[in-house]
């Protein structure tokens, strides 16, 4: 297991985001995120999954993912949500957040704990099942073009969550690749990662 490392941002509100990285590692990306959201008002923590190493490349990100077990992240991300908790005091209302592999992870986290909700940009979760235990809603940020997670999304957990009667928030964003609302990335498309983004903010808002 990797050195538990964080990075916490301080917020004005009575939220708490716990945002977890994509596959290349706690970047410049997440801590732009980070600073957007706690420029809004919400207390943000991010779990460094990789311990401080960060990957240049999808390959060395995939070698990176492999190190992970799901025991593991799932204490990773109870210890960011101690944190946070200890930060905000007990009234604190505190989710996941996550783009890609964090997204995955962030429903995941929603899943072994009572957070207050999951915010899951076309991230995937090994076992569907688990939904059952999901804790809050589920705001969940998909791309058309997003064969994989996509079609998943809508074969699997989609049913998933109306069979256990999940609360789900769900937007498909036509012509558009996964990672879309990364910037500097192929995928990337401004349009609608404007759009997903200020359907975020909207599902944040409603914790205040």
């Amino acid at each position: 297991m990797f050195t538990f490392k964080y990075r916490i941002y301080s917020g004005s509100s009575g939220v708490g985001v716990i945002l977890i990285h994509e596959i290349f590692g706690l970047t410049s990306y997440e801590v732009g995120v980070a600073t957007s959201l706690a420029g809004e008002g919400y207390w943000t923590i991010l779990p460094d999954l990789y311990g401080g190493r960060t990957a240049s490349s999808l390959e060395e990100g995939f070698r990176l993912r492999a190190m992970l077990n799901t025991s593991d992240v799932v204490e990773t991300l109870r210890t960011a949500y101690r944190i946070l908790r200890l930060e905000m005091g007990d009234d604190a209302r505190i989710g996941f957040m996550g783009f890609c592999m964090g997204g995955g992870f962030a429903l995941l986290g929603g899943c072994s704990m009572e957070s207050g909700y999951v915010i899951d940009y076309y991230g995937m979760m090994e076992d569907v099942e688990k939904v059952r235990d999901l804790h809050g809603p589920l705001q969940l940020i998909l791309a058309s073009e997003d064969q994989r997670v996509t079609t998943w999304a809508y074969q699997s957990l989609i049913p998933a969550l109306v069979r256990y009667r999940k609360r789900a928030d769900i937007h498909l964003y036509p012509d558009t690749q996964h990672a879309f609302h990364r910037p500097n990335w192929p995928g990337h498309n401004p349009e609608a990662a404007r759009e997903a983004w200020s359907k975020t903010q909207a599902f944040l808002s409603q914790f205040r």
